[in-house]
């Protein structure tokens, strides 16, 4: 907001003349041709006829050299090269002058405002202090106290110009200047911020002077003060005043501008953009626009997102003010609206541009630092991280305020940050924490810091650095968002009760217009869904639906998951119902597709097979693109293989493609060589599972096992032991097969092939190797006392099946059996 400027001088009231010849009789002086042309000399310059004064002081000073009124007369030749603006000739005469006596105080004065005028404070303040000190009761020492205060005003040294000013008033206070340095006070007051002080010294003058000039331009002053103070209704009322009382158009303008900045502060964009039109019409009916009107109109169109219009007004300042104070804002304004329109290749050169013009001027110390801030996002937006943190080190370097070094440290954090790099991110708030622990940033710092722990699964250190926060900053406005973040946090662990209760604690502490308010009852629905609290989980999805229905996303998962709630709580009817009335309504959303998969499964597992294919199909046909294609091929091809379509089973399993899901694919291929094993040819069955071996190492365990059982059935137990053991060798996977299992196959096979020795040797691994796998040791003990009985070794036999007692499984009583018969019908009968 640019303030209303003054101008020093009311000379009018000190035309010297008048003083020199004060009670003097006119017709007598008329009578003397020296007096006559003092006279009429000091007439004409009242009169502002300065050259003709000048020829009639010249005309004085060649016809009577002796004359008595030359240093008057010369004092009033001074005055009118002053008037004249020719301030070196005033000076010349003014300066010469000062070495007599007569008239010293008048010398003083106008030399005074000499100097003053050329700007040279120093010379002047000493002139007006001679005066005032030495001629204390003269004429001139009210004018020379009020100019004194103009000095030290112009060099914004405003207390000292406060103190002559109340001076002037408590010495003069009758004299006509005070309603001008009443006037003049207050604006002191202003520039020293005295913002309540000002609105009441101005209130007084207005009640005071009712037929003051001024009086609009004093209601300005008092707007400007509310303004200052965010009083946005109370700064309009009287602007408006000011625009309505106002004769000056300039301060029209000003007031009609400030109106629109009014209302853009209190949110009112359709009252602001009125006022900044008028403005502008105002402004180009009188020729009078000012870069504080465009300035205007580009912050309303920025605010009210017009960027295309904002950047116009930019435009148009930049280009017709070239030499603006505002000059600087308007770069930063335009460079703002490219970064908002994520132009951020044309953002980063108007930011440098800034720097470039403005770096060498210390009054926009600040402005520079928010285009560096913003020279910094617009590369990080553009993913060059390294330039990023380079502008953020260039503020942190440059600045002596030690607020903005924090920021801009904060800053690289949090780029860091945005870009997925945790690591650095922590380094930074550490050293920040470290460094200044004290700042007004601290509590901010923890935050970020714990959500950088989160992103990286350090959930216990998150929780460090959120508790931490909530000890030392009971009042930190981040303490609710804490909990949202924890519950995430648990939510993506797995650990639904406490996702649960964390976000409920959020959700009671958030009115229901926040802007995680959604998110967070999706959250709380999902915790309650995955708890198998199915009607909670319905409640809460329904509240999404009719409280956010702006969320269309989240409003269709949530019509989509209350359709699982059904399902789940056995109202199987209302679920298909619901998930076909879904498809319908969203034919190309993810939701569809889910529906589609959820009405497949459902008849897959049904055994109605031929609509379990029709819901699949469509699938595929609706969603060819879609990313969980996989997922249903390889439900399509289990319902194929269960209707006995062998051919279009293997088709569907090998349309499984190997990029997307490495274990479906696995699973498609095993299922694939399954059918060949069974129903087709073993061969090609042994030839799909050796390409998962060489190909898919991860799945090499289940492939090798599903060889072995090709080669089983095959009868060829020698190479089903191999493969065995090569499974046995392989990593756990998908299946599940464990190494106790695999053992037991192996002595299976050596039993199935007649070689019953081999069998006791690897079925007795078991408890040798494998002891804390009881149910497999248990078959394993089994197996071998069956085999002993077989050999009739019935002494061995009975210690096996002694083993199995203490294990108290289900096979326990079978082997205490065994051991009756043993007992009866062998040890009985030796």
């Amino acid at each position: 907001m640019n303030m209303i400027k003054g101008s020093h001088g009311l000379w009018g009231i000190l035309i010297v003349a008048g003083i020199f010849i004060g009670g003097m009789d006119s017709l007598a002086l008329a009578q003397n041709n020296e007096q006559e042309l003092f006279l009429v000399a000091q007439k004409a310059l009242e009169d502002g006829f300065y050259d003709v004064a000048i020829r009639y002081i010249e005309q004085l000073q060649k016809e009577y050299p002796e004359t008595d009124k030359r240093i008057e007369s010369n004092i009033l030749l001074g005055q009118c090269y002053f008037f004249k603006s020719q301030y070196l000739k005033a000076y010349t005469i003014f300066h010469d002058l000062v070495s007599h006596s007569e008239f010293k105080d008048a010398t003083l004065f106008w030399l005074g405002e000499t100097y003053l005028k050329g700007s040279d404070y120093k010379q002047a303040e000493e002139q007006y202090r001679q005066l005032i000190e030495v001629y204390p009761d003269s004429v001139y020492a009210p004018q020379a106290s009020y100019s004194l205060g103009w000095v030290y005003f112009e060099q914004n040294q405003f207390q000292e110009a406060r103190k002559v000013f109340e001076e002037f008033i408590r010495r003069f206070s009758d004299n006509q200047l005070t309603e001008d340095v009443r006037f003049k006070l207050g604006e002191v007051m202003y520039h020293l911020r005295e913002y309540e002080n000002t609105i009441r010294h101005f209130d007084r003058y207005v009640y005071d002077y009712p037929k003051s000039t001024r009086q609009a331009e004093a209601y300005f002053y008092i707007g400007e003060c509310y303004y200052s103070l965010e009083d946005f209704l109370r700064a309009a009322a009287y602007y408006a005043k000011t625009a309505e009382m106002a004769y000056d158009s300039k301060l029209i303008l000003m007031a009609k501008v400030s109106l629109g900045w009014c209302y853009l502060r209190l949110g009112k964009l359709t009252l602001a953009q009125k006022h900044f039109d008028e403005a502008y019409a105002f402004s180009k009916q009188k020729g009078i626009l000012t870069d504080d009107v465009l300035l205007g109109r580009a912050s309303l169109y920025s605010e009210m997102k017009e960027y295309a219009q904002a950047l116009a007004a930019y435009k148009e300042l930049l280009e017709r003010f070239p030499t603006s104070p505002r000059l600087a804002e308007a770069y930063l304004g335009r460079a703002n609206i490219y970064y908002l329109q994520e132009r951020y290749e044309k953002a980063v050169p108007s930011y440098r541009e800034i720097v470039e013009r403005f770096s060498s001027a210390p009054e926009h110390q600040e402005l520079l630092e928010k285009a560096y801030f913003g020279m910094a996002w617009s590369y990080l937006k553009l993913g060059d991280i390294d330039a990023s943190v380079k502008n953020f080190e260039i503020i942190k370097n440059k600045t002596a305020n030690k607020i903005v070094k924090i920021s801009a440290l904060t800053q690289i954090g949090d780029a860091y940050q945005d870009v997925g790099q945790w690591e650095k991110a922590i380094e930074v708030y550490d050293k920040i924490l470290q460094e200044y622990p004290e700042s007004p940033y601290t509590d901010y710092i923890q935050y970020r810091q714990g959500i950088a722990l989160l992103k990286m699964e350090r959930i216990d250190a998150a929780t460090l650095s959120f508790q931490s926060l909530q000890a030392n900053f009971p009042a930190s406005k981040y303490l609710n968002d804490i909990k949202y973040y924890l519950a995430v946090a648990y939510f993506k662990k797995g650990n639904w009760a406490a996702a649960g209760d964390k976000i409920t604690e959020f959700i009671e502490g958030r009115p229901k217009e926040d802007a995680f308010m959604a998110e967070a009852q999706y959250i709380l629905a999902l915790s309650c869904f995955s708890l198998r609290d199915y009607p909670k989980a319905m409640k809460v999805f329904q509240k999404i639906i009719k409280d956010y229905p702006q969320e269309s996303a989240m409003v269709k998962n949530s019509e989509m998951s209350i359709a699982k709630c059904y399902y789940k709580m056995g109202n199987v009817n209302e679920a298909l119902k619901l998930f076909k009335n879904l498809v319908q309504r969203y034919p190309q959303s993810v939701v569809a597709q889910d529906a589609l998969i959820w009405l497949g499964d459902h008849f897959l597992e049904s055994l109605e097979l031929d609509t379990a294919l029709m819901y699949y199909t469509q699938f595929t046909e609706q969603f060819p693109g879609s990313p969980k294609l996989n997922l249903v091929y390889y439900e399509l091809g289990q319902a194929y293989q269960a209707r006995g379509n062998w051919d279009e089973a293997v088709h569907a399993f090998e349309k499984v493609d190997n990029s997307a899901d490495k274990e479906l694919y696995a699973r498609a291929r095993m299922a694939i060589a399954e059918i060949f094993s069974k129903e087709m040819d073993p061969a090609l069955a042994l030839e799909t599972y050796q390409n998962i071996v060489e190909t898919s190492p991860e799945f090499r365990r289940s492939a090798y096992a599903k060889i072995a059982e090709v080669h089983k059935g095959d009868k060829e137990y020698e190479r089903a032991v191999e493969a065995y053991r090569n499974a046995l060798k392989a990593k756990e996977d998908f299946a599940g097969l464990q190494d106790a299992q695999l053992q037991f196959f192996i002595g299976d096979a050596y039993e199935s092939g007649n070689k019953k020795d081999k069998a006791v040797e690897e079925y007795l691994k078991l408890p040798y190797l494998y002891a804390r796998d009881v149910p497999w040791v248990v078959k394993a003990y089994l197996r071998v006392g069956r085999i002993f009985e077989d050999e009739e070794e019935w002494d061995k036999a009975a210690t096996i099946y002694q083993k199995v007692l203490p294990f108290k499984t289900d096979e326990l009583k079978f082997a205490r059996e065994r051991l009756d018969w043993i007992q009866e019908h062998v040890v009985h009968q030796q």
